[in-house]
Order: C-alpha cells, then sequence, then structure tokens
C-alpha cells in the first residue's frame, strides 16, 4: 500500500494520519498484553491438573509462571476471525485486499474478500492489526478485537489514492520495496547508499557521490531505472552519473527493486528494475497547508546538506515545492596501519528545485504538472580519467489519472516527459595536467568533454476490472534518446589544439513499445501474466572516417523485440507462501556499444578503448525465481533462488588490428561483440522478527555466481558473498530506537583475469544507528559508520585509472539530522 503522505494541522479522510496510527499500534500492544493476562487466567490449571505444582503458599507469582508456561508449551484451541468489508452505504465490497499485521506494522498475511465480503484468518488474531484497501475507497487500519467477526465500512477515497491501490494486485515475486521511513533511518545524499541493505544490491564507488546500483549482477541499462513513471540516462559516456544520481532521497516516498524480469508495464529492456516513486501533491477536504524540513551533517569529507517542501491545496487544486543542497570534500579512508590518513578526493556540490501542479477537474479525475532542476557542479572522480566540472538536469512532465471512469474500467494513466541533461568533463587536477618527463606526451594536457543527453517519452494505460477476481492492464510506452558527446585534446601551455572526436556521435536510440498484462487475485494468492513488444530505430548522425572504416557501414539498424513473463505467488497453508516466476526480456545495446570509437568502457576496470560494433544484436535474458517465505507468529523466514542466462551476452574481445587512440591507453583495443552466452545463479536467506514492541532482528545473506561462456571465465564486476545482520531496540512508545548492525562481506577470487579484473579481499564492519523522536513532527537521527575504522573496499568499486588501486570506502564517520515535519 502507497498511500498519499499528508502531513498537517488538520487530517482528514484524505490521508491516514500518522499520530493515529502511532495511537493504534500503542493501543495493539496493550491490548496484547491485556488479552494475555486474560486468557492466562482462563487457563488456569485446576488442583488436580498436570500443574499443581506451581501452586504455592508464595501464591499468584508461582501461579503466574505456570499459567505462563502453559501458554508457550500447551496447545490451545484456536479461534478465527472474519472481516467483513463494508462500503459507506453499508453493502458488501468483493475482491477488497486485507492484510493481517503484527502490532509494530509486519505484514504477515493477506487475503481478498470473497463475492459475500468476507475473508477469514484462523487463530486467534486478538490484537493484532488489519489493514483493508479496495478500489476506490480509502484504505483503513483497524485493531482485531477479541470477537469473531470484525465489520470494517470504508470512506470514498481520491483519485490518486484509488489508482495506487490497484497496483497492489501485482505479485511480489523478486520484488523488495523500501519506503520513506526505511530511506530516513540512513540519512544521506545519493540514493543508492540508502539502499545497501536491500537483499540483492550491491554498490559501484567511482568517487565520493553519484554511487552506481547493481542488482543480482545487473548494471547500467540491463537495470531500468524510472523516477515517477519517466526514464533518464546517463549524462556522460563515462556514466559519472547513473539513472539515479540526480533523486534526492529525501524527497522519496518509496523505492521497489525488481530483481527479475518482471517490470514489463513499467519499460523497455528491463532484466531488473527500480522504481522510484515521490509524494504527489496531496489533495484535502478544503485549503490547507503542509510541508517539511531536514538538514544534516557527516563528519568525514565535511558532508552536510539541507531540504524543505512545501505543500498546500484542496479538493480542487493544490501544489508542492521542494529545494535541496548538499555539499561534501574530500574524506579519510579508514586505517590501513602504518599509513594513516588516506586522503581521496571528494569535492562535490549539489543544489536542486522541483514543483508540482494538482488540478482535479472531477472528483475522480487528477492532472499533475511537474518541473525540476538540478545542478551539480566541481564533483572530484577518482575512479576516473576526467573531473565532473557540471551537470544540469532539467526536467518536465505532465500525468493525467482517471479512476473508474467508466463501467469495467477501473483506471486510465498517462504521461508526457522531456529530460534534459548536459555534462562537461575536464582533466583539472589529473596527472595529465601536469607535465611529467617521460611520459609520452610529457606536456600538459587540457582535455575538455562537453556532453548531452535528451529523453523525450511517454506512455499510457488502461485498466479493467474483467471479473471480481481478474484485472487487464494494455498500454504503450516510448522514448527518444539523443545522447551527443565531443572531446577535446589540446595542449596547456599554448592552448594548441591536437585533436578532436566524436565520443557519442549524434546518437539516438527510439523505442516503441506495447504491453499487455492480467493479473487475478484469489483467496490464497495471485497469478500475473505479461508480454510487450518494443520496436527499436538506432543510428548515429556523424560517425567518423575511421569508425566507418573498421565498424562497418550499416549505421542504422531495426529491432523488433519479444518479451513475456509469468509470475505468482500461493500461500500453501496459513504462514507458509510460495512465490515464484519466469519472463524474457530483450535489451537494445545502449550508445557506446554500438558506436563507440577507442572510448573507455564503463563495464571495465582499466581505462582501456573500445570500438563499438553498429550490428550489435540485442541481449535475451531468461531467468526463473522460486521463494519462499515462512511466518511463525512474529518470526519470518525467507529463501529464494534464481537462475538467468543471457543470449547474446554483451561482451569484449581483444582487437590487436585496431590502433589505440591516446598515447597513454593500454596498448590492446578491445571490441565489443556478442557472445555465446552468460548464465548467472544465485541466492538470498533471509530472518527477521518483529513481533516485540522492544526489540527487533534481522538478517539475511545473498550470493551471485555468473560465468562467461565466451570467454569461458567469470562474469566481469560480481559482488562476492555477503551476510547482513542488525538488532533494533526500541523504547515502547516507539519515540526512540537504536540499531547496531555488522556486514560480513566474503572475498571474491572469481574474476575475470582477461578483462584484467583483479581479487578484493573480504571484511566486516560495523555501525551504530539512533533514532529519536523529540517531538511528534521532529525526529532526530545519529550514527557511527564503520566503528572499527576499516580501510576497505567493495569488490565492484572503479580502479583510479593512474595508480590502479580501487578506490577504497570512508573510514569511521559520525553524522547527525534532523527532520520535521508540519
Amino acid at each position: 500500500m502507497k498511500p498519499l503522505a499528508c502531513m498537517s494541522h488538520h487530517p482528514t479522510a484524505a490521508a491516514r494520519d500518522k499520530t493515529a496510527m502511532t495511537s493504534l499500534r500503542l493501543l495493539a500492544v496493550l491490548d496484547v498484553l491485556s488479552s494475555t493476562l486474560a486468557r492466562a487466567k482462563r487457563l488456569a490449571p485446576r488442583p488436580d491438573g498436570p500443574l499443581t505444582h506451581f501452586t504455592s503458599p508464595r501464591g499468584e507469582t508461582c501461579r503466574l509462571a505456570g499459567f505462563v508456561l502453559h501458554l508457550l508449551f500447551c496447545t490451545v484451541a484456536a479461534a478465527s476471525v472474519t472481516v467483513v468489508v463494508e462500503d459507506p452505504g453499508g453493502d458488501r465490497i468483493a475482491g477488497a485486499r486485507v492484510a493481517l499485521q503484527t502490532s509494530v506494522g509486519r505484514e504477515i498475511e493477506t487475503r481478498r474478500t470473497s463475492d459475500a465480503g468476507e475473508a477469514s484468518f484462523e487463530g486467534n488474531q486478538a490484537g493484532r492489526i488489519v489493514e483493508v484497501a479496495a478500489d476506490g475507497f480509502e484504505p483503513q487500519l483497524v485493531l482485531v478485537p477479541d470477537d469473531e467477526t470484525l465489520v470494517v465500512r470504508l470512506a470514498i477515497a481520491t483519485v490518486a489514492t484509488t489508482i495506487e491501490v490497484e497496483a497492489e494486485a501485482e505479485p511480489t515475486v523478486a520484488v523488495q520495496e523500501t519506503d520513506a521511513s526505511e530511506l530516513a533511518a540512513i540519512p544521506s545524499t545519493d540514493l543508492i547508499e540508502n539502499l545497501r541493505a536491500t537483499p540483492g544490491v550491491s554498490v559501484l564507488r567511482r568517487g565520493a557521490t553519484n554511487i552506481e546500483p547493481v542488482v543480482e549482477g545487473l548494471r547500467e541499462t540491463q537495470l531500468a531505472m524510472v523516477v515517477d513513471g519517466t526514464r533518464t540516462f546517463a549524462a556522460g559516456p563515462a556514466r559519472m552519473d547513473s539513472e539515479l544520481s540526480h533523486v534526492e532521497p529525501g524527497h522519496i516516498s518509496s523505492v521497489e527493486v525488481v530483481t527479475g524480469p518482471y517490470a514489463l508495464t513499467k519499460a523497455a529492456g528491463a532484466f531488473g528494475a527500480i522504481l522510484v516513486t515521490s509524494p504527489q501533491v496531496p489533495r484535502f477536504d478544503r485549503w490547507q497547508f503542509g510541508g517539511g524540513t531536514g538538514s544534516g551533517y557527516r563528519s568525514n569529507g565535511s558532508g552536510r546538506y539541507g531540504r524543505a517542501r512545501l505543500f498546500a491545496g484542496d479538493n480542487r487544486f493544490g501544489f508542492s515545492l521542494r529545494a535541496a543542497g548538499n555539499q561534501g570534500n574530500d574524506y579519510r579512508a579508514g586505517d590501513r596501519g602504518p599509513i594513516k590518513d588516506i586522503t581521496i578526493p571528494g569535492d562535490f556540490s549539489n543544489h536542486q528545485f522541483g514543483g508540482k501542479l494538482r488540478f482535479n477537474p472531477a472528483s475522480k479525475q487528477e492532472i499533475a504538472l511537474g518541473g525540476f532542476y538540478d545542478e551539480q557542479t566541481g564533483v572530484d572522480y577518482p575512479g576516473r580519467l576526467l573531473t565532473a566540472e557540471h551537470f544540469i538536469l532539467r526536467s518536465f512532465s505532465g500525468n493525467y489519472y482517471a479512476a473508474n471512469p467508466a463501467d469495467g474500467i477501473t483506471a486510465i494513466k498517462g504521461n508526457l516527459y522531456l529530460n534534459k541533461k548536459s555534462h562537461r568533463m575536464s582533466n583539472r587536477e589529473k596527472p595529465t595536467a601536469l607535465p611529467m618527463m617521460g611520459r609520452k606526451p610529457p606536456f600538459a594536457l587540457d582535455v575538455a568533454l562537453p556532453t548531452e543527453a535528451d529523453t523525450l517519452g511517454g506512455s499510457g494505460s488502461v485498466e479493467f476490472a474483467l471479473t471480481e477476481t481478474w484485472r487487464l492492464q494494455t498500454g504503450f510506452d516510448f522514448y527518444h534518446l539523443s545522447q551527443d558527446a565531443q572531446r577535446f585534446v589540446a595542449r596547456q601551455d599554448d592552448g594548441r589544439l591536437l585533436f578532436s572526436d566524436a565520443v557519442w556521435p549524434d546518437a539516438t536510440i527510439n523505442d516503441q513499445g506495447v504491453y499487455v498484462q492480467t493479473v487475478g487475485a484469489f483467496e490464497r494468492g495471485e497469478v500475473a501474466a505479461g508480454a510487450r513488444a518494443d520496436f527499436v530505430q538506432a543510428d548515429a548522425g556523424r560517425p567518423s572516417d575511421f569508425f566507418l572504416a573498421n565498424a562497418g557501414h550499416g549505421i542504422d539498424r531495426n529491432e523488433t523485440n519479444f518479451n513475456a513473463s509469468l509470475a505468482g505467488r500461493y500461500r500453501l497453508i496459513d504462514g507458509v507462501s510460495l512465490s515464484a516466476g519466469v519472463g524474457n526480456v530483450r535489451r537494445t545495446a545502449n550508445a557506446l556499444e554500438r558506436f563507440s570509437d577507442r572510448f573507455p568502457s564503463t563495464r571495465f576496470q582499466i581505462a582501456a578503448e573500445f570500438m563499438g560494433l553498429p550490428t550489435i544484436q540485442p541481449e535475451s535474458s531468461t531467468q526463473g525465481n522460486l521463494n519462499v517465505d515462512v511466518t511463525v507468529r512474529d518470526f519470518r523466514f525467507s529463501a529464494g533462488g534464481f537462475l538467468r542466462r543471457i543470449n547474446d551476452y554483451i561482451t569484449v574481445r581483444p582487437d590487436p588490428d585496431l590502433p589505440k587512440r591516446l598515447p597513454l591507453s593500454p596498448a590492446v583495443v578491445f571490441r565489443y561483440i556478442n557472445g555465446d552466452h552468460a548464465t548467472f545463479r544465485g541466492y538470498q536467506l533471509g530472518a527477521e522478527y518483529r513481533g516485540s514492541r522492544w526489540f527487533q532482528f534481522r538478517s539475511r545473506a545473498a550470493k551471485v555466481i555468473a560465468d562467461d561462456r565466451e570467454l569461458n571465465e567469470p562474469v566481469l564486476g560480481i559482488a562476492p558473498f555477503e551476510l547482513y545482520s542488525s538488532v533494533r531496540i526500541l523504547e515502547p512508545s516507539g519515540r526512540f530506537w537504536s540499531e547496531y548492525s555488522v556486514r560480513n562481506v566474503w572475498d571474491q577470487q572469481r574474476v575475470s583475469i582477461r578483462r584484467l579484473e583483479t581479487p578484493s579481499p573480504g571484511f566486516s564492519t560495523h555501525d551504530l544507528r539512533i533514532g529519536v523522536e523529540v517531538h511528534k513532527k521532529i525526529k532526530l537521527h545519529f550514527g557511527l559508520e564503520n566503528l572499527g575504522d576499516k580501510h576497505y573496499f567493495e569488490h565492484l568499486n572503479s580502479p583510479n585509472p593512474f595508480t590502479r588501486q580501487r578506490i577504497p570506502e570512508p573510514g569511521r564517520t559520525v553524522y547527525l539530522s534532523l527532520t520535521t515535519d508540519w
């Protein structure tokens, strides 16, 4: 469930009030305690019963101990609760989603109401909470009483909430969701930093900011990174920014990580996906204001940030404004024994502004317009040959929503967007900017590389209610990507231009996709099947004569790519569910893989030169997933695995016939090719306990193994086995918590020798985090990261191209942040 996040002094039915939710959780905990004592009293053993020896002159203490042991070790007759869901007029609602939760909000299992509007849960559920959601109605949290029947009457919802409820029907196979509260627990200026603890997610560092995500071995354009239904791509050919580098983590409502080919309705070519959602403009019954602020500081690198959000509106019109600024400096790596105070270049500065307008021409229609500006300047990249002088992103979007516009149609959606990126790189403060005798060339160079990457796109969809259990969604999306980059190399002493070449030769990639998906929701599970077709056109406007002579003349290419997936979840018995999926997705090659003219690859660990192949074929990924979830009261155990085969795997092969472009590059030039195939397999294990009002525990482990069959060696850039565990202690009212976590990463010896990948050692890090609710609308976060000041680096981190040493992670860091909502 992803409801609107509304904060104001006047809560209404259009938004769930956070204070009321907290009170409900507290009442649930108290009710559990009182119910336990009541059951203990009813189960008191008779004098001739088996527990007679607990009754003694000591009185109630021994008697209570006997009752508690009886509750723990004896079988109690199971009860059940039936949830009846009604509309405001008292009519029953069929197909409503009813989720059973623990008293602290952990979801246990879900049901769909029958034709009679009822859903039942076996066992004594008194003191737990049910969350009820249905199309066209506000979601509602209700405490489960001792009675066998619970009647929940829903209120009519706003249009945005209605459409969000529709998304709940999709099965959750291979999906990990992180909400705003989890993001806030780890204050940062880079969204990917917040996803480190997400199962299956690894990170690749090239500098202090703009970290790259890797999901179960998938990276770059193998992952569809979508923000509020829009797509953007890296600003430059060196991928100094990812598609998510310009997303402010403090302005996010949720992030979904899809670790398989199950996002066919979200984007083209998605072997996996990261789906980011920002807060919508709230809707109120009468004109109201609200907002929030946040600020933070990190000791290592002097990182500081500030952010603010303001919103206002009524039932017909609303707006939201937001702004953020971040700044950082060089950071210190961990203690390396005799070598102290290793400083890593890490300067960056960033500011951004954005806003949204909401119009509601009718009660169930919404038009939203958005604009966004982000600027980053002076970004150090020790893991790249060049420095980023600036990134500028200008984003514009328009969205239309309609809920239940006609009989049988539950929603209509449409959007149109334009994302314009400009970027400039230079060799400022790099060794090539200094003269060096004995080097070729010995004089200092002045390198400039301006780039442009613009994306125009849109989408539309219609969702149908075929029956009470089956729904159908059909839609389309498209994007036009234009990328242009020109490199200038001159002498620094006299400014004389040595040469200029096109890195992105006015490259364009167009994709038009159509899809259909059907979803069935049943009492014991869900199933979804989808199909998609993409029509792709790729071209380059100004390739060099050398490129045409060595890569062929068939520059413009057309493709038709078909994709399909099937996924589902089934509840075997109470507390045990099985989810599985299989799918095939085809990904078109990106501009560098097609048109690179001896430019370094972003998927290589040294700054070698690479030649593109215009006729390169799309990769085809077939993947299967199987997961088991077991819930025993407040314990949850999970185990899952996947198998993936990528045919026509895009890899590289040395080409000794190609001369290198730059004198400082390695002697061998590589060429992009379609290899035979690559195989990936991996697993995830997890255990969780969240039933106590004062104690929580979480542990998860993940492992991926991959092999490139063309080169008969491991795939480059696969993270090693990792085990993450955390213990959280909470104050009973929920106003204070502290968490200790430890991350154990094994060494990685399975490396791609031919592509000059080197092994990496294992490491362990320890973190401490504290959260305090100073006031119901003021929160304070404090933390110590890398408590032991460990010197370490992630296996995926880029090496410094001049020293060949991987970029290390920060040493011991203290952070402090303060957020307010009003």
